[in-house]
């Protein structure tokens, strides 16, 4: 990410990034995100290595269970059965149909490379008892990151602060990781689809935080691969859920 940061500082020299003004801190914004659908898949333009197929785990606990105590007895299992780590993410990574059918308390997503098979036979194997039911599909998340490097006179540690004193990126994002560098912030996210609306408001809310125009807050890929083209809508995952 220090590298990505470094050619953006490249970059923007070459079009006078430094020639904004500092921002004043900005006040509280309502932004109103227009774009979803529900629990169907968000329409998006950022696709390809920015969405990623990946398997998914719902999880319904027993009647008093304790989440935290599932979590960690789930992770201490996936290392020992060596699938890899089991990311928390939102319940809405996954299809319409299934939230029709199940709207899950817990939701783990594997690591890439890892199948719906993999992940049913974890479960099948490993189900804690404080597990009352569970279900198994392939879902499609975004992992993307935002990288903004700040005008003349504005800090990182201060676009850090003034983003979250904010709150768009909170209500856009809902869960987001902020890593404030020597030349800029970098805001990874991953979970359900975002709209191009949503990604708007994040861009638009780390540049004002910034003191740049939102065109200059760029979205990347966090990892490398072809990921998913959403260009022909979406593809079919294959796999069905499985559940017990």
């Amino acid at each position: 990410m220090k590298r990505l940061l470094a050619g953006l500082l490249v970059a923007a020299a070459g079009v006078a990034w430094y020639a904004y003004p500092a921002a004043e801190p900005p006040t509280p914004v309502a932004h109103v995100v227009a774009g979803d659908k529900g629990d169907g898949l968000a329409d998006t333009s950022f696709d390809g290595p920015m969405v990623r197929r990946r398997a998914a785990i719902a999880i319904h606990p027993a009647p008093g269970a304790d989440r935290a105590a599932i979590a960690r007895e789930l992770r201490a299992l996936a290392t020992e059965a060596k699938i890899g780590a089991l990311t928390d993410a939102t319940f809405a990574v996954f299809s319409e149909d299934m939230l029709e059918y199940l709207v899950p308390e817990m939701t783990f997503v594997l690591d890439e490379g890892a199948r719906v098979y993999d992940a049913e036979a974890f479960m099948r194997d490993h189900q804690p008892a404080s597990v009352a039911f569970y279900l198994v599909q392939a879902v499609l998340v975004h992992d993307l990151t935002f990288c903004v490097v700040p005008a003349a006179g504005v800090t990182p540690a201060r676009v850090s602060q003034r983003q979250d004193a904010e709150g768009v990126l909170g209500d856009s994002l809902h869960r987001y990781v902020t890593d404030v560098q020597p030349d800029g912030v970098t805001v990874r996210y991953f979970g359900a689809v975002l709209s191009d609306a949503q990604i708007a408001a994040v861009r638009d809310s780390m540049g004002r935080a910034a003191g740049v125009p939102a065109d200059r807050v760029l979205v990347t890929a966090t990892l490398s691969g072809a990921g998913v083209d959403l260009s022909h809508g979406v593809p079919d995952l294959s796999d069905e859920p499985h559940g017990h």
